[in-house]
């Protein structure tokens, strides 16, 4: 969990002071994906099996996010 952790502060840095916007969409990417690890490491440590379901959820909705994101940087090419 520690390591999730520490991955997912890098990632902040990295949110905050990106140099360009896709650097910053790939870093919120990163700090998602480490979001459903730790979501799913708690339901694990709590042996509750409804933290399963609850990170799938959270990551088709991560997914959508990142399919919306990938939409707006097709049409606005002029941002990076």
């Amino acid at each position: 969990m520690v390591v999730t952790v520490v991955t997912a502060l890098a990632a902040v840095v990295r949110l905050m002071l990106g140099p360009s916007l896709v650097d910053r969409i790939v870093a919120g990417s990163v700090i998602g994906t480490m979001l459903f690890a730790l979501i799913l490491l708690f339901g694990l440590l709590l042996d509750e099996p409804m933290m399963i379901d609850v990170a799938l959820v959270y990551s088709v909705l991560h997914f959508a996010d990142m399919l919306i994101y990938a939409k707006f940087l097709g049409r606005h090419r002029g941002f990076m």
